[in-house]
C-alpha cells in the first residue's frame, strides 16, 4: 500500500487537535489505514502512515487530516468553489491530441509557502505520480509561479529537437530530445514519449515555457520557491478521468491549506470549453432501507445522515427513505451505492457490530460440484498420473502458436502487456502442461501428469464479461505410448463417475492426423485427446512422445456455463 510520510506536529497542525500515538494508531485503524511506523526524534515523532489505494486523496498530511477532522467532528464537510477570471485560458491544439490529448489546472493564490510545504507539496506530487497517476502515464502534475506567468496559455504538440529550455535541476539548455537522454527525470520517464514524432509542450502568451508534460517543468516558470503567494497547478494526462479527480483532490488540498481557488477555462479544438476544477455537484441517492439490510442495522435517517456527514457527504435532500448525497469532489472510491453504504459502516465502527447467528441453522458441507472434482483427482492419482498446479497467465505464443493452431475467440488477453510471455490468460491447460513436463523431461520415464484447474474465456452476456470453466487435462510420455492408454485413461474417469462419453474421429492442429479422437458427452463436443504432434514436441523442445487429453469438466458435471467452441 501506499506510505505517507509525515510527522506527528504536521499532522497535529491540520489537525487542529493534540492526539497521542496511542490515540492516533486506534483512529487510523477506525478509518482504514494503519500506523506502520512512528519513530521518536527532537521531541516528534516520525510517522509512516500506509494509506489504502482507494483513497490518493489522503496521500498528504492535509488531506488525511481532513479525512479525520470529519471523523472525529472536529468540523462538518463543505462545499468547495471556485471562483472565474476570464483571461485564465488554456487553448489546446489539435497536435496533442494523439499523444496526450487532456489538460486542467486551477490557480491558486493567498498562501505563503513554508519549507515543510514546499517538501509536503513535492512529496505528494511525486506519490500521487507513481500511484494514482500510474508513474504519470494517465496524468502527471505540474505546479508554476503564477506571478511569472502571462496569459492565455497554449498546449501543443513540437518537434523535439525544436523544444529549447532549461529544465529543472539544471542550468543547461536542452532541446526535447537531450532531456530524455541526459536529464535523470528524462531518463525515467522516457517511455511515455519515447515512440512519439512530436512532444507535448506548455507555453505562455510570450511563448515562455512552462513544461514539457509529463516529463520536467522549465527552472524560470516552473520552480516553486519559498515563500510563494500564488500558484498555477497543471495536469495533463491520457486518461481524462483520472487527470480529473487528480485535479480535484490538489485543488481541495490547496483550499484545505487556506488558499483561494480560481478556475481556469481549457478551450479543446472546435471551441470545445470546460472549466477545471471540477466541482460540479455529483449527487446520488441512497436507500436507507437497503443500508439497514446490508449492514443489519435498524439506523434512523437522522443517524444515517450524521454518519455520511462524518465521512464527508453533503446531504443535499432526503424524503422518505431516500437521501440524496452529495460525493466530495476529491473521493475517487465511490461508484456504486454500496460504496457510500462501506462508508457508513466506517462511521457506525466496525468494532461495534454485534455478531449474530443466522436465523436457519444450517452445517457446512461440501458442494456435489467439488466432490466430483476431487473423486476424479482420486482416480487419476489412482491411476498413477502425478497432479500439476500451472500459471494462470501465459502468452499466445504457448497456448496457439506452439500448439499449431489459430487463435479461437474467447480468448482473454491482457491489455498493454509489456512482457511478450504473459500477454493472455490460459485458454486450455494442455501447453502449460507440456511447459512443466518440459522442465522435468530429466525425470525417469513413462511419465504421467494431470491437471484440474480453471481456464477463462470471453463471455460478453455476463457482467464481469468473462467466466471460469474447469478443464481436466491429463498427459502420458514415454517411449512406449499410444492413443488406446490416453483413451482407456478417460473412459475409465467417466466410467467411474456414471458419465459415458463418446469418442469420434477428428483432426486437430495439436495432434497426428488419424491419431486423434474428439469426446463428446450428450451429444456435445467436451474435450479431444490423442497423440501430441511432433512439431508442437519439437516447439517445447521435448524429445519423447507424449499422449495427452484435455476435457471441460464444467460441461461433464452440468455446470450452467455458456457454450463456446474451444479449440
Amino acid at each position: 500500500m501506499p506510505v505517507l510520510d509525515t510527522t506527528l506536529s504536521r499532522l497535529q497542525r491540520y489537525l487542529n487537535k493534540k492526539i497521542t500515538i496511542e490515540e492516533l494508531n486506534d483512529l487510523l485503524f477506525r478509518v482504514g489505514f494503519e500506523l506502520d511506523s512512528a519513530k521518536e526524534s527532537q521531541e516528534d515523532y516520525e510517522l509512516k502512515i500506509e494509506i489504502t489505494p482507494d483513497r490518493p486523496d489522503c496521500l498528504s498530511t492535509i488531506g488525511l487530516a481532513r479525512h479525520l477532522r470529519l471523523y472525529l467532528g472536529i468540523e462538518g464537510p463543505k462545499k468547495y468553489t471556485s471562483t472565474d477570471v476570464s483571461e485564465y485560458k488554456i487553448y489546446v491544439d489539435p497536435s496533442v491530441e494523439k499523444i496526450r490529448p487532456y489538460i486542467a489546472g486551477f490557480v491558486v493564490k493567498n498562501l505563503n509557502i513554508s519549507e515543510t510545504d514546499l517538501l509536503e507539496l513535492i512529496w505528494t506530487q511525486e506519490k500521487l505520480h507513481d500511484t494514482f497517476c500510474r508513474n504519470r502515464k494517465k496524468a502527471s502534475i505540474g505546479l508554476y509561479s503564477l506571478s511569472r506567468i502571462s496569459w492565455p496559455l497554449r498546449y501543443y504538440a513540437e518537434d523535439p529537437d525544436k523544444i529549447r529550455f532549461v529544465p529543472l535541476g539544471t542550468d543547461e539548455i536542452l532541446t526535447g530530445r537531450e532531456i530524455l537522454k541526459k536529464h535523470p527525470t528524462g531518463q525515467k520517464y522516457a517511455f511515455i514519449l519515447r515512440e512519439h514524432s512530436r512532444f507535448p509542450l506548455f507555453i505562455d502568451a510570450e511563448n515562455k515555457v512552462l513544461s514539457m508534460p509529463p516529463i520536467i517543468n522549465a527552472r524560470d516558470l516552473g520552480e516553486i520557491k519559498v515563500g510563494e503567494k500564488s500558484i498555477l497547478v497543471e495536469t495533463t494526462g491520457t486518461h481524462k478521468e483520472t487527470m480529473m479527480q487528480t485535479i480535484n483532490i490538489l485543488a481541495t488540498m490547496f483550499a484545505d491549506m487556506g488558499g483561494k481557488i480560481y478556475s481556469v477555462k481549457i478551450v479543446y479544438p472546435k471551441n470545445k470549453e470546460e472549466k477545471a476544477p471540477y466541482f460540479n455537484e455529483n449527487a446520488v441517492c441512497l436507500d436507507i432501507n437497503y443500508a439497514r439490510k446490508i449492514l443489519g442495522l435498524n439506523l434512523s435517517v437522522k443517524q444515517v445522515v450524521k454518519m455520511l456527514e462524518k465521512m464527508g457527504f453533503l446531504i443535499k435532500s432526503f424524503e422518505n427513505s431516500i437521501i440524496y448525497v452529495v460525493i466530495p469532489p476529491y473521493r475517487t472510491d465511490i461508484f456504486h451505492e454500496i460504496d457510500i453504504i462501506d462508508d457508513i459502516a466506517r462511521a457506525y465502527g466496525f468494532d461495534r457490530f454485534e455478531p449474530e447467528l443466522t436465523p436457519v441453522f444450517t452445517v457446512g458441507s461440501e458442494i456435489q460440484y467439488n466432490e466430483k472434482i476431487n473423486f476424479i483427482r482420486d482416480i487419476m492419482i489412482g491411476l498413477g498420473f502425478s497432479e500439476m498446479f500451472t500459471f494462470s497467465l501465459t502468452s499466445i505464443e504457448d497456448q496457439f502458436t506452439k500448439m499449431r493452431i489459430s487463435i479461437p475467440r474467447g480468448v482473454v488477453r491482457i491489455a498493454g502487456a509489456k512482457e511478450a510471455k504473459i500477454n493472455m490468460v490460459r485458454y486450455w491447460l494442455l501447453p502449460e502442461i507440456l511447459k512443466a513436463l518440459a522442465e522435468n523431461k530429466a525425470k525417469e520415464y513413462p511419465i504421467k501428469m494431470f491437471e484440474i484447474e480453471d481456464i477463462v474465456e470471453i463471455a460478453e452476456d455476463l457482467e464481469a464479461k468473462a467466466k471460469n470453466k474447469t478443464h481436466l487435462c491429463a498427459i502420458i510420455s514415454s517411449t512406449k505410448i499410444s492413443y488406446t492408454q490416453i483413451r482407456s485413461a478417460m473412459e475409465y474417469v467417466f466410467q467411474s463417475i456414471e458419465s459415458p462419453i463418446e469418442i469420434r474421429r477428428y483432426n486437430h492442429g495439436s495432434f497426428i492426423e488419424g491419431r486423434c479422437a474428439a469426446i463428446f458427452f450428450k451429444d456435445k463436443k467436451v474435450g479431444i485427446m490423442g497423440e501430441v504432434h511432433p512439431e508442437v514436441l519439437n516447439n517445447f523442445s521435448l524429445s519423447m512422445p507424449v499422449v495427452a487429453a484435455e476435457v471441460d469438466l464444467s460441461r461433464v458435471l452440468d455446470i450452467k456455463v455458456k457454450e463456446i467452441e474451444w479449440a
